[in-house]
């Protein structure tokens, strides 16, 4: 039922959001030298944010919740910075059960990502016809004097979330392990480890952090979404304490100084679900 309800939600999300015909899904904007971050626009079909990196020889994109429609979207802004071909698409992660998501892609494009999204991808009833690289713990691309660290986190916003970071420029795409002023799901996420996750990213001392959603921003992006996660957890986690059912916490459930946020009504109740399960059960 759980899985369901999430499904029901994020499909709402990405399909069910009407828009005029001619708006954008992403908006795209520079970021470093060959670094563009492809940033979702509210009320569009992208989900998530993504980042195009242009090499001497070829583009790599990065993200996740890949829609038909966003694809083309940003195959046409690819085609607008430059004359080279999409050759790898870092897959930062996939949420189980969704077979219209990330499976669209550019078929001669390679898919890098981590083994755990590999095994999600696996066990969809859709085949992906792309072909894969996948990892455990870490990979270093290297393209023509361009580093790219992926680093797999293994649980966090779900199983086998990715993180691209660049060290030359100092670009960090957290993808859904950080949201920026905006309240995103969190259905899928292991609470304990996401925390160490945020602490790791805030260590690297990123210059520019493109967010899974919300704006581009710099490490008090991390610092203020750290500051909404513990303040979220610990709340959910005292009424766990209490002896508070999972109807008496949505009831009750309160934290003003987010409620305002885009996407907090939203993903409330489900975010509640989720961690209310796994603080109770750990």
């Amino acid at each position: 039922m759980r899985r369901f309800y999430s499904f029901v939600i994020f499909s709402a999300i990405v399909l069910s959001l009407t828009r005029p015909a001619a708006a954008a899904n992403y908006q795209v904007e520079k970021v470093a030298d060959g670094v563009y971050a492809a940033i979702a626009v509210p009320g569009g079909k992208a989900a998530s944010n993504a980042m195009i990196i242009i090499t001497k020889y070829q583009v790599l994109l990065a993200g996740a919740h890949f829609v038909p429609e966003g694809i083309k979207e940003l195959l046409a802004e690819i085609a607008r910075l430059t004359p080279l071909p999409l050759r790898y698409v870092l897959l930062t992660h996939h949420h189980k059960g969704f077979n219209f998501i990330d499976f669209d892609l550019p078929k001669n494009a390679e898919i890098v990502t981590s083994w755990q999204t590999w095994q999600s991808l696996k066990n969809e009833y859709r085949e992906l016809p792309n072909p894969v690289t996948f990892f455990d713990k870490g990979l270093t691309l290297q393209r023509n004097g361009v580093t790219i660290v992926l680093s797999n986190t293994g649980f966090g916003h779900s199983e086998g979330d990715v993180f691209v970071y660049m060290p030359g420029p100092g670009v960090l795409f957290t993808s859904d392990l950080v949201y920026n002023d905006v309240i995103g799901y969190m259905g899928d996420g292991h609470l304990r480890e996401w925390a160490a996750i945020l602490e790791i990213l805030g260590s690297l001392g990123a210059r520019t952090v493109i967010p899974g959603l919300g704006k581009v921003t710099d490490s008090t992006g991390i610092e203020r979404f750290t500051r909404f996660y513990r303040e979220f957890t610990t709340e959910v986690l005292r009424y766990v304490e209490k002896g508070a059912t999972l109807a008496q916490v949505k009831r009750d459930f309160r934290l003003a100084g987010y409620e305002h946020l885009p996407g907090y009504k939203t993903f409330i109740d489900v975010n509640l679900e989720r961690a209310y399960q796994e603080l109770r059960e750990k």
